[in-house]
């Protein structure tokens, strides 16, 4: 009788524990990884909705604002300066991701400026206290730090 090759089941546990111990080792650095990627793209689009409604203020020579929807953790929004009209774009915020910006929102003006006499700012915490902040100048222009505000 001829012997047949293959691997045994000691062998294949031996390997099923070697995956288990190496998958432990790695889950703490991909939650890491996962909500750092969630700040980046909450950044990302808060940026992009900034640029959005300042070029929407310019197009349509009208004051344009971005808002908190109830607040600033769940989410924005920036409404059609037209009455009746539904809302240029909403945005939702991610899971393990705090934001802090302004209570009233920020409002362009046809110009692309910032109406009002202040730099509005946005503080962007992810879970793993890794933070981002965003600064408006009163020109309208918006710039991301990768630093606390």
């Amino acid at each position: 009788m001829k012997r047949q090759s293959g691997f045994g089941l000691p062998e294949m546990l031996m390997v099923v524990v070697v995956i288990g111990i190496l998958a432990a080792l790695g889950a703490p650095a991909m939650q890491d990884f996962i909500a750092n990627q969630r700040l980046k793209s909450t950044s990302s689009d808060l940026f992009t909705s900034i640029l959005r409604a300042r070029s929407e203020a310019i197009k349509r020579n009208k004051d344009v604002s971005i808002s908190p929807s109830t607040n600033w953790n769940t989410g924005w929004s920036i409404p059609s300066p037209n009455a009746g009209e539904p809302a240029l774009a909403i945005f939702v915020t991610r899971p393990s991701i705090t934001v802090a910006g302004p209570a009233a929102g920020v409002t362009f003006t046809a110009a692309g400026r910032v109406k009002g006499d202040a730099n509005p700012q946005f503080s962007l915490t992810a879970s793993t206290g890794k933070a981002s902040c965003i600064r408006i100048d009163l020109g309208g222009r918006p710039n991301v730090q990768p630093t606390s505000c």
